[in-house]
């Protein structure tokens, strides 16, 4: 799990909301957006989107279903941008995703007000608009949405139940490395109306969930991110984004750690001192794209530990980029406290299968038993932890022994006494994901002859270690003024920490069982192995 351990020096935990929301006009002080101007077009800004997704219940069949809307204003060829539609049945798990490119005759600039006509010749006319009363003046924080595609349709009313959440605090952000956004959601709307899933309408009713973004960020060719919104049953709602580097890196920055918090209508929390865990992943229907499917969210500043699932993992928009888009079911406790939810996650960023270089030993070189099998990553990924399995082959590849299992770092020690000494060896190192979904293999590129046992070169230090058996600390001795290297092992061989400088180290045992343990003693011309006892007093 990844996590921050520094809070930002801009962190305002609590921000008390003053004014009442429910009217027009609505500013919120400190932020930079106001309402309802902030909600219609932006012309001087490169890109935007309105963007909805919906958790709704068919009150005829009791089916439940889950949408997404969104609406691009990004013009390219003879469009103005492009509509997609999402329609999941969550019973069944049955999902349509359509991308059609839109132009706007009505983008309202005042209040949010949407006319597009969608489809490649524009023959489709759907809407998003603030609803009006009897004398057509605005009613604050209501809706209605009108659209229609070739798997179903919606015909909704929505009507904020919260107000806006300035995503960042400020409804302002850098995200990422050189872009800004304006940002706010609105966390808890209210769903009626009719939805259309192949071919049958029925009345539903639900919950929605409103984004709006306009800036400079654009999912098309930006950098790559996962984002969550939580919709929890304490009446707690988050807004979360891990936002990836192009080299799969997660900065410990604001800017690509994104947790803005609705704790009630007067209080927002919002920093990036959370840990975000990937616990399942899964691969798209044609094998080529993988995306996390499972994680745990932690947050000291709220006190709270939660598992996101997804409901469906095939849920992958194709057009106008892959991407993943689906609901999740949400369980934990928030200040110890049990509670449940519902969300949606958005993933643009993809994994790969782990990609392994052996290091040691290396062709051509004799191996030295007394050095440890050591490999790297050759693609690292912030989102995906790998756990490294050693196996070793002294019948020409034929069969494999496990020697080591479950290993985080990239070396391991391995103990070869009783191997027949007059045998050649292979090794392999397998990487995994924590669920096995992601794996990747290397093996050594030719056989290596071996000593049975630990040797020490001839070159080794002479050492002294003192107290063995040790309990808080070891202190590693040799000649004064040598440089040495120290390095504990467990009894299996797998490298715990180690210790460097000028004789004489001090290494502290502290956290660890009692048992034997191994340490490597190296100096400029060779290494020694000596054996220690931890006990505890």
């Amino acid at each position: 799990m990844k996590t921050i351990s520094f809070l930002l020096l801009v962190f305002i935990p609590f921000l008390a909301i003053a004014q009442s929301w429910t009217t027009y006009p609505y500013h919120e002080e400190g932020a930079v957006l106001y309402f309802p101007e902030d909600e219609g077009y932006h012309p001087a800004e490169p890109i935007e989107w309105w963007y909805t997704n919906a958790r709704v219940t068919g009150q005829t069949t009791g089916t439940d279903y889950s949408f997404m809307l969104t609406y691009f204003y990004y013009p390219a060829f003879t469009w103005q941008g492009f509509r997609i539609l999402n329609l999941a049945n969550e019973d069944t798990g049955v999902f349509y995703d359509e991308t059609l490119p839109a132009t706007y005759p009505v983008l309202a600039q005042d209040h949010l007000e949407i006319t597009a006509n969608v489809g490649f010749t524009g023959s489709t006319t759907e809407t998003w608009a603030t609803k009006t009363d009897g004398q057509g003046n605005l009613i604050p924080w209501e809706y209605h949405l009108s659209a229609s595609g070739t798997y179903g349709a919606l015909e909704l009313d929505y009507k904020a139940l919260k107000r806006p959440l300035m995503v960042g605090g400020t409804g302002f952000l850098n995200q990422g490395a050189n872009n800004y956004t304006y940002y706010y959601s609105q966390t808890l709307v209210e769903v009626t109306g009719t939805l259309t899933f192949d071919g049958f309408t029925e009345p539903v009713s639900g919950i929605a969930w409103i984004d709006r973004q306009f800036g400079d960020f654009n999912p098309n060719i930006g950098e790559p991110y996962e984002w969550f919104s939580l919709q929890l049953s304490n009446g707690m709602d988050i807004n979360l984004w891990n936002v990836f580097t192009f080299e799969n890196q997660i900065p410990d920055t604001s800017t690509y750690r994104i947790f803005t918090a609705y704790v009630d209508d007067s209080t927002t929390v919002w920093n990036s001192d959370f840990g975000l865990e990937r616990l399942a992943f899964d691969w798209s229907a044609d094998g080529e794209v993988c995306y996390s499917q499972k994680w745990r969210f932690t947050s000291d500043a709220l006190d709270l530990d939660l598992i996101m699932t997804v409901n469906h993992p095939d849920q992958e928009v194709t057009l106008p980029f892959r991407f993943y888009e689906g609901s999740t079911n949400i369980e934990g406790t928030v200040g110890g406290q049990p509670v449940t939810g519902q969300g949606f996650a958005e993933l643009l960023h993809q994994y790969e299968n782990p990609q392994i270089g052996i290091l040691a030993p290396q062709a051509g070189n004799p191996w030295d038993p007394s050095q440890p099998i050591s490999w790297s990553l050759l693609n690292p990924d912030d989102g995906r932890a790998v756990y490294y399995d050693v196996a070793v082959s002294n019948d020409d590849k034929t069969t494999w022994t496990t020697i080591a299992e479950g290993l985080t770092e990239t070396e391991f020690l391995w103990n070869a006494t009783g191997w027949p000494g007059d045998s050649l060896y292979w090794f392999r190192i397998t990487g995994s994901s924590i669920d096995g979904i992601l794996s990747g293999t290397a093996e050594t590129e030719t056989a290596f002859s071996i000593l049975s046992g630990t040797v020490a070169l001839p070159a080794a230090p002479i050492v002294r270690i003192f107290p063995n058996p040790a309990s808080g600390r070891v202190v590693i001795q040799s000649d004064e003024g040598q440089w040495l290297e120290v390095r504990l092992h467990d009894a299996s061989g797998q490298f715990l920490r180690k210790v460097a400088g000028v004789s004489p180290l001090k290494l502290d045992l502290q956290n660890l069982a009692e048992g034997i343990y191994w340490l490597s003693i190296q100096n400029q011309q060779g290494i020694r192995w000596e054996k220690l006892l931890l006990q505890k007093k």
